[in-house]
């Protein structure tokens, strides 16, 4: 009986020891500097890799003549490439893309949580040649995640990057996730010639392609912002036709979102309030919503009377000479005319709207009262 019963519990403690698990204590890595004079876009082999989860890469521009004009450099991760050189396999970003190198030709990138491989993408180096070069260093280490500062920036948490120094159309973005799970905020494309015009869509990825917004611009500019609503959305991807300017030029574009709470409910006035009454006599009353490039004027409601006589209404964008509203030519009288909009009447980015009141006769007063502002 004895004979059998240390039998069974050496059975046991050998399948018990063949169970426990091996603990790896993820400790620091030494600064490696991955890139050295870079001018092409690449990626690196295999990042050393000791189970940290804070990764930090440090790059900046080497150039004698300036910054290169569009880098888009990132970490990505896989779970299933080679431990020898990192090329194969299925990669993707766990950082968000730096494109900057504005602070003294300098700026830092960050990501969070460990994977099991882990490399340096240099997506794009336009403008990089023998005198405008990039070089990289990457360390990491391993601690609580919390909320990053210093040179990272707020900004870059709430920015994710479209297209970087594109040329060619058309161009789908990567899909991307939301980081608060909406899609609100705007969209900015700048070129560094004049866009000859082109058709930018927001879609929704998370059940199929749901468009969000879909907006036509003309030729003529090189900077512009699209609003985008607040819908809630947790993948995005974004689409760019005829976005071209020749050849000659290129265009990058980001999108900004707005935190919880920073996006106004559709039925109520953004911080830019614009309400004010006016009156003229004998001649046209009129109030006037100037809005920022990446802004919309936005009209609530407005009054207009005549102290005798008759006039008419209109809203104007004079940007482009298009009437959004009028009223008939005689609608307004010694009575308070009265008129509202829920949600706001909006004018297209950056084009000014304004609200007019013709004149109601000789010797006549018109007043008008509008309720305005300007802002997302």
């Amino acid at each position: 009986m004895k004979r059998l019963f240390f039998a069974v519990m050496l059975a046991i403690a050998i399948s018990a020891g063949a169970q426990t698990p091996t603990y790896i204590v993820p400790q620091s890595v030494t600064p490696t500097h991955v890139f050295t004079g870079v001018s092409t876009a690449q990626a690196s082999g295999c990042l050393a890799n000791q189970g940290q989860n804070v990764h930090f890469v440090f790059y900046q521009s080497t150039g004698a003549t300036g910054n290169p004009t569009g880098v888009q450099i990132r970490l990505e991760g896989s779970f299933n490439s080679d431990s020898a050189t990192c090329s194969t396999g299925t990669w993707f970003p766990i950082s968000d893309d730096g494109i900057d190198t504005g602070q003294n030709g300098s700026n830092l990138i960050l990501a969070i949580q460990s994977y099991p491989f882990i490399r340096l993408n240099l997506v794009k180096c336009t403008g990089c040649d023998v005198s405008d070069t990039i070089d990289a260093w990457y360390t990491a280490s391993s601690s609580m995640p919390g909320n990053p500062f210093g040179a990272y920036g707020a900004g870059q948490q709430i920015r994710r990057t479209l297209y970087v120094a594109a040329s060619t159309s058309p161009l789908n973005s990567p899909n991307f996730v939301t980081p608060y799970g909406s899609t609100a905020g705007y969209i900015l494309i700048t070129s560094t010639g004049v866009l000859t015009g082109g058709t930018f869509t927001t879609r929704c990825m998370d059940a199929g392609t749901a468009t969000v917004t879909s907006f036509s611009f003309t030729a003529g500019s090189s900077q512009i912002a699209m609003p985008q609503p607040s819908r809630p959305c947790n993948l995005i991807s974004t689409r760019c036709t005829s976005c071209t300017n020749g050849g000659t030029a290129t265009f990058s574009a980001f999108y900004f979102f707005y935190p919880p709470g920073t996006a106004a409910p559709a039925t109520s006035q953004p911080a830019v309030t614009n309400n004010s009454e006016t009156s003229a006599v004998n001649a046209t009353a009129s109030v006037t919503l100037t809005p920022q490039v990446f802004e919309r004027s936005h009209v609530f409601s407005l009054n207009a009377r005549c102290s005798a006589g008759t006039a008419g209404l209109a809203v104007v964008d004079t940007t482009t000479s298009t009437n959004l509203w009028t009223s008939g030519a005689t609608e307004v009288g010694t009575s308070t005319f009265k008129f509202q909009w829920n949600p706001g009447l909006a004018g297209a980015p950056g084009d000014v709207i304004q609200v007019q009141l013709t004149t109601c006769g000789a010797a006549n007063t018109g007043t008008l009262d509008v309720q305005g502002s300007v802002g997302p």
